[in-house]
C-alpha cells in the first residue's frame, strides 16, 4: 500500500479514536428532520389568521356553543398585533363566528413573544472539510495526472478523521435558517376556563423584529471628560 495513503488512514483512525475519550458534558445531537415556516410578508399574517379562525370555529362548534358571542380582545400596540387583529377579525366573521362589540362570556386573546437566540449557529452539510479537500484535491489531480495520487488519497482521509473527530466530541447540531422567532398564542376563555388554544412557531429576521414588540437595541451614549492642560 502506498505510505501516503497509510498515512492517511492512520491519522483517519488517530483523530477518529479521540471519539472514545471521556466527555466532560453530554454530544450535541440533531433532532429528527422538521420544516418551521418564517413568516415574511403581512400576506403570512393573513394565512396564520384564517388558520387561526378556522381552528376556533371548530372548537365552538364540537363544543356546542357555534351561536355562543365571541369578544376578541384589543391588541397589544406592535405593528404585528394590531394587524392580526384585523385580520383575524374578518377571518372569525367568514367562518360564521358572531362577535361582540363589548365583552361577553367568551373571550379571545392573543399573544405574542419575541424569541432571540444570542449563540450564532447555521445548517451546512455534515463534512464541509472533507467535501471541500475531496473536491479540491481529486479534481486537480484528474485535470494534472487523470487519476488522484497517494498524497490526494492521505489529505482526503486526514480531514475524514478531522471531521470524524470534531463530530464525536461536539455533536452535528446547528441551529434553523434564522435565529430570531415568534411565537403566537391564541386563548378562548369561558369565565376562568380555557375552551381552546392554539399556538403557532414562525422563524422571522432580526431587523423585522420590532414589528412584533421586541425593544430596538439600545444605544449606548459615552461620555468624555475633557480635562484642560
Amino acid at each position: 500500500m502506498n505510505n501516503h495513503v497509510c498515512i492517511g488512514i492512520l491519522l483517519a483512525l488517530g483523530l477518529g479514536g479521540c471519539a472514545s475519550a471521556r466527555l466532560d458534558v453530554p454530544r450535541a445531537v440533531n433532532y429528527a428532520a422538521s420544516d418551521q415556516q418564517k413568516a415574511r410578508a403581512a400576506h403570512h399574517w393573513d394565512v396564520l389568521a384564517q388558520d387561526v379562525a378556522s381552528r376556533i370555529h371548530a372548537k365552538l362548534q364540537s363544543s356546542g356553543q357555534d351561536g355562543q358571542q365571541v369578544y376578541l380582545a384589543p391588541p397589544a400596540s406592535a405593528v404585528f398585533d394590531r394587524s392580526f387583529h384585523q385580520l383575524l377579525l374578518t377571518r372569525l366573521l367568514e367562518q360564521g363566528v358572531r362577535l361582540s362589540t363589548v365583552p361577553a362570556a367568551v373571550q379571545l386573546t392573543v399573544d405574542t413573544q419575541v424569541i432571540q437566540h444570542r449563540s450564532e449557529v447555521s445548517n451546512g452539510i455534515q463534512f464541509p472539510v472533507t467535501t471541500l479537500a475531496a473536491g479540491v484535491a481529486v479534481i486537480r489531480d484528474l485535470a494534472l495526472h487523470g487519476t488522484p495520487t497517494g498524497a490526494a488519497l492521505a489529505g482526503v482521509g486526514a480531514a475524514v478523521g478531522l471531521d470524524a473527530g470534531r463530530l464525536a466530541l461536539n455533536g452535528g447540531a446547528a441551529g434553523g435558517p434564522t435565529r430570531t422567532e415568534v411565537l403566537v398564542s391564541t386563548s378562548l376563555e369561558r369565565g376562568h376556563s380555557y375552551l381552546a388554544r392554539t399556538s403557532d412557531l414562525y422563524y422571522i429576521e432580526q431587523a423585522d423584529s420590532t414589528l412584533y414588540g421586541a425593544e430596538e437595541p439600545s444605544t449606548r451614549m459615552k461620555t468624555w471628560k475633557v480635562v484642560g492642560q
